[in-house]
């Protein structure tokens, strides 16, 4: 079979993807609204992932692969992080051309996004539990131990312990990326009210949390000087 990279990653589909509604003679601008979609886009395709990576974290988990649970889960962490960087370099877009380009959004919005939804519940963080802590809450059982009992033993808690530190690394990871956005927002819009009903940045502090509460818990409670959440970090 012959293919070519274009035709196996489907470049033209997703380069033709970026398509700005401003024009090319409004120069700064519409490099301003390509920055933006390009960033927004990628987040999208990488969040795609990060379910996919949990999805099969939770079925494997299910029937006991602790260890193929683990990787899914460090991968789902390691996406994540890549996409607060996503979230920092859009500290480059100038509010002025921000401005100039948002009233194309008309009623779109970011909170609009099914994807970051999904993630929301997959993580518990939407009024249900996690189902992959369900699995390992379920895994522990079976052992006859709990994360108490597991994190008491640490480092030598085995699999499990792994896992645990795992959905802990993705916990933070979320709690970063989701402080950054914040940051961002707030520096583009200020206390200007977010397209789609929402108010802005006081939107995102409203929906803050960390995944995965009980690990945070079961390290404030073992471990001195530990926190009820991922410590936020340091800022300039």
């Amino acid at each position: 079979m012959t293919r070519t990279y274009a035709d196996f990653l489907h470049l033209p589909d997703v380069l033709g993807a970026v398509t700005p509604s401003t024009s090319p003679a409004a120069g700064r601008i519409h490099a301003a609204e390509h920055f933006f979609l390009v960033a927004h886009q990628t987040s999208e395709l990488w969040l795609k992932h990060v379910l996919l990576d949990l999805a099969r974290a939770r079925d494997v988990l299910a029937g006991r692969d602790v260890e193929q649970a683990t990787e899914h889960v460090r991968r789902a962490a390691d996406v994540v992080r890549l996409l607060c960087g996503h979230v920092a370099v859009l500290a480059r877009l100038q509010p002025a051309d921000f401005a100039a380009f948002r009233p194309e959004f008309g009623t779109a919005s970011g909170a609009q996004s099914a994807q970051f939804h999904r993630l929301r519940a997959v993580l518990g963080l939407a009024e249900n539990e996690s189902p992959l802590f369900v699995e390992l809450r379920a895994a522990l059982a079976e052992q006859d131990t709990d994360l108490a009992t597991l994190y008491r033993a640490a480092p030598h808690g085995g699999p499990l312990y792994r896992l645990a530190e795992a959905m802990a690394d993705l916990s933070q990871a979320v709690w970063h990326w989701q402080v950054d956005h914040i940051e961002v927002v707030t520096r583009l819009l200020g206390r200007t009210r977010g397209t789609g009903g929402t108010d802005g940045a006081g939107y995102l502090t409203g929906r803050l949390a960390a995944p995965f509460p009980d690990l945070w818990e079961i390290r404030s409670t073992l471990y001195t000087g530990g926190a009820t959440c991922p410590p936020q970090p340091a800022r300039s």
